[in-house]
């Protein structure tokens, strides 16, 4: 969820999201409208659909982070790894 509103901080289409955080249509689907439901995100109708996150859903993504900083501080540098498309590389698990 915060890949997708990570990655619609600017306008982005569908197709988009799915690139960014590695799933499929129907997941994308589902993550777009719970993230809708919600708040976290909004749709703008101009030259076709895109999604936008609210304030809601940046101020949500600032705090994942800063949570992802407390539990394990290693795997998030300074310029958060959400902001890369291949930011499991190099994460063991």
């Amino acid at each position: 969820m915060a890949d997708v509103l990570n990655c619609c901080r600017s306008p982005s289409s569908k197709s988009h999201i799915m690139l960014f955080a590695n799933v499929n249509s129907i997941v994308a689907t589902r993550m777009i409208e719970k993230l809708t439901e919600t708040g976290l995100l909004d749709s703008v109708h101009e030259d076709g659909v895109v999604y936008l996150a609210t304030p809601k859903g940046t101020g949500f993504v600032a705090k994942y982070i800063d949570l992802q900083r407390l539990i394990s501080p290693e795997l998030v540098p300074i310029e958060s790894k959400l902001n890369s498309p291949n930011r499991l590389n190099g994460l063991n698990f």
